[in-house]
């Protein structure tokens, strides 16, 4: 067998297989002969490696060889090159027409184009063979047009001819894509000193005289926004952020014989820098950008594109193949986050206003960046400056922090702070910008819509892809920020927020909503919202086990549908009354347990934004506020003391109302964990709470007659 394969030989050494290349494939490969030792001494193993080798090198030999990819785009830049210069040069050179003949001509040219299209729905490469055939002539290249690739090459040919066509039609109504050569020169020319008209001989002796042109400063634009110099501060929290500047200029040099030598008009401008810090810097370069083609002949407004897509995707609209759903389900996840989503909306009309894709220039889209990188994170918060513009804003709050940091300077100069400290105040009194995750949250809902025309085919490709910022960038400008992650309520914190008054003084009233909600927080690891909505009802007991049941009901939403669960409630907590404030409010026929807490005005209607506020107000007032420490840090605190404690995952997930991918849980217990195990998990971390004086007891029955108490601990005993 061995002897029989081909390209087998058997030497000294062992077997090998020898194979000379084909005269057809010499000239693609070197050396002309391949000899490779095959490491056996089995004939019938070496038959098998050498079968193998032929059969590889066979694909090999055979395989032909693809046009190279620079003739392919040679050959298509220069059609397309050609073709629109010819187009511009006809126009330019034709009289006057009437509109009939102009609307005529439009039509033709689409008329054309749908036969293109029909072309591609039909496999049909006729329509290119002759372009490509002069074009090439033209370049001097030959075509093989019994090659595959020359079937390849048609078929880009064909959409070329149809992005033409589009361009053709574009520029005969007038909308250009790039930028107009003599307006960019114009521009610069406008940027230089202004040129002396001609003077007489005479006066120009006398040069000296003239007033001389300063040397122009770099300008401090802020984030290319049109933002006042003297707004344009660096940012004192993170890298610096350096805007487009323009290019030192020289003044005019006196020559000898009293003439100006005025500098040559510039022919580069330095790019901007988007992002540095030490060891990188990042530019940006709109140029590079290719703009999006309209392909259904609408030309639509930037904002438009935004609404059409923020309103389908609030009915649940999503597509597969020739089928569309309205889901219910997802309209109702993207309406919970649409009060978010909403903000970029702002942002994107302030920048891009009335502006049509077609005149979207690759500036307008880095404009969008830029003035994201400047924005301040309070931006939309109070309804006080909503009506300002983002430009408008940002304008307004560098006003406010040169009155903050002179204000901080007085401070630091009367009380003679030092350096540190100094700092430290100065930080506080600069303006917060929003973080990197917020800027390329908007920037993911500016280019969602996009997505989402190019998807419906309304435009050919998402123009401002490119500029949307990637994970290693944003984990990169985060790290050069201060940190800012949620940390833990440890023991020694929380020991200090109990020591406070509100938890001391017997001026705290039983339903003193910044009483429960943290200790709630901490011993049961409940979200804020679920706390802030529960009810009287929801309390509720079985074999001697009080328990919260977190239910969707009325006036009551829930994170998700692994939420919904019951939660034994701490020992701890009913030794410091709550069960007593729950038959309270159930007496008073009070509708929530909390209910001094009012929904907020945002679209969310959350309880939990208005609690925040009390919560931060209270801990700041009290000099025990740390921002990366917050309510729901105690719910994190809560989680971090479970996974030390080894309780089971499963149990852990289900307490916290996470989701449960435990198969075994989810198909085998689907009627949950019993109340007598979750208790035992709750209950195995025990709080310090002995600073905690102020406690609502049951009040003793009295059996006396006469005037009863009307109040009891600063709460009304009825309603």
């Amino acid at each position: 067998m061995a002897i029989n394969q081909p390209h087998l030989e058997r030497r000294s050494t062992g077997y090998y297989w020898r194979r000379r290349v084909p005269a057809r494939a010499r000239t693609r490969f070197k050396p002309e002969f391949f000899c490779f030792p095959l490491r056996t001494h089995v004939p019938r193993d070496a038959a098998e490696l050498a079968r193998r080798l032929t059969a590889v090198s066979e694909i090999c030999f055979n395989a032909e060889q693809d046009m190279p990819s620079d003739v392919m785009t040679e050959i298509l830049v220069a059609y397309i090159e050609g073709e629109i210069e010819v187009s511009d040069r006809l126009r330019a050179l034709s009289g006057l027409r009437t509109r009939a003949a102009a609307e005529a001509a439009m039509a033709l040219e689409a008329a054309a184009r749908a036969s293109l299209h029909d072309a591609i729905f039909l496999c049909d490469k006729t329509p290119a063979i002759q372009p490509l055939r002069d074009t090439a002539a033209r370049l001097g290249i030959s075509l093989d047009e019994s090659d595959e690739d020359f079937a390849i090459l048609a078929d880009k040919m064909v959409r070329a001819m149809i992005a033409v066509s589009e361009e053709k039609e574009r520029r005969a109504r007038g909308v250009f894509t790039e930028q107009d050569p003599y307006l960019a020169e114009a521009l610069q020319r406008m940027s230089l000193p202004k040129r002396p008209s001609s003077m007489p001989r005479s006066a120009a002796t006398n040069a000296s005289t003239v007033d001389r042109p300063d040397t122009l400063e770099p300008a401090a634009e802020m984030a290319s926004c049109d933002i006042p110099q003297d707004q344009a501060e660096p940012r004192s929290e993170s890298p610096r952020l350096t805007s487009a500047t323009a290019e030192e200029q020289r003044p005019a040099q006196e020559n000898p014989d009293g003439s100006l030598d005025w500098p040559a008009p510039r022919t580069a401008q330095p790019k901007a820098a988007f992002y540095d810090r030490p060891g990188l810097k990042m530019t940006i370069d709109p140029s590079l950008l290719a703009p999006a083609r309209i392909l259904d002949g609408t030309d639509p407004k930037v904002i438009d594109l935004w609404d059409d897509w923020f309103n389908d995707m609030s009915r649940g609209l999503r597509s597969n193949g020739v089928y569309s759903f309205e889901d219910e389900g997802k309209a109702a996840r993207f309406k919970k986050d649409a009060d978010t989503i909403q903000s970029t909306r702002r942002i994107v009309h302030d920048v891009f206003g009335e502006t049509r894709l077609s005149q979207a220039t690759g500036e307008l889209w880095a404009r969008f960046t830029d003035l994201l990188r400047s924005l301040p994170n309070n931006h939309g918060r109070s309804s006080r400056w909503r009506h300002l513009t983002c430009f408008e804003f940002i304008e307004h709050e560098k006003h406010e922090q040169k009155k903050r940091l002179a204000k901080v300077e007085k401070e630091i100069n009367s009380r003679g702070l030092a350096a540190e400290e100094a700092d430290a105040a100065r930080e506080r009194a600069g303006t917060k910008l929003i973080s990197p995750r917020t800027l390329q949250r908007h920037q993911k809902y500016l280019s969602a819509p996009l997505d989402y025309a190019v998807e419906r085919g309304r435009i050919s490709h998402n123009p401002f892809k490119p500029f949307v910022l990637g994970e290693a960038v944003i984990d990169d400008m985060r790290k050069q920020l201060p940190e800012t992650s949620r940390q833990t309520w440890s023991s020694t914190e929380l020991a200090d927020l109990l020591k406070t008054e509100k938890w001391n003084s017997a001026k705290t009233e039983i339903n003193d909503h910044v009483f429960w909600v943290p200790l709630i927080a901490r011993l049961h690891g409940m979200r804020s919202e679920e706390i802030l909505q529960l009810k009287p009802k929801n309390i509720r007991c079985d074999e001697g086990i009080y328990f919260f049941d977190i239910e969707r009901g009325t006036g009551q939403s829930l994170k998700s549908n692994n939420a919904r669960r019951i939660i034994p409630i701490h020992s701890q907590l009913i030794e410091l009354g709550f069960l007593e404030l729950v038959e309270r409010q159930r007496s008073l026929g009070k509708e929530r347990i909390f209910d001094k807490v009012s929904r907020s005005k945002s679209k969310r209607l959350t309880f939990t934004a208005n609690f925040t506020k009390n919560f931060n107000y209270y801990r700041n007032s009290r000099k025990v506020y740390d921002k990366r420490r917050d309510l729901h840090a105690m719910r994190t605190s809560f989680n971090s003391s479970m996974v030390t404690r080894a309780v089971p995952d499963t149990a852990r997930r289900y307490l916290m109302g996470h989701r449960n991918d435990d198969v075994g849980i989810v198909n085998y217990l689907p009627e949950g964990f019993s109340l007598a195990t979750l208790k035992a998990y709750v209950e195995q971390e025990q709080l310090d709470l002995s600073m905690v004086a102020r406690r609502f007891n049951a009040a003793p029955q009295s059996s006396r007659k006469g005037p009863k108490l009307a109040a009891r601990d600063g709460v009304a005993l009825s309603a």
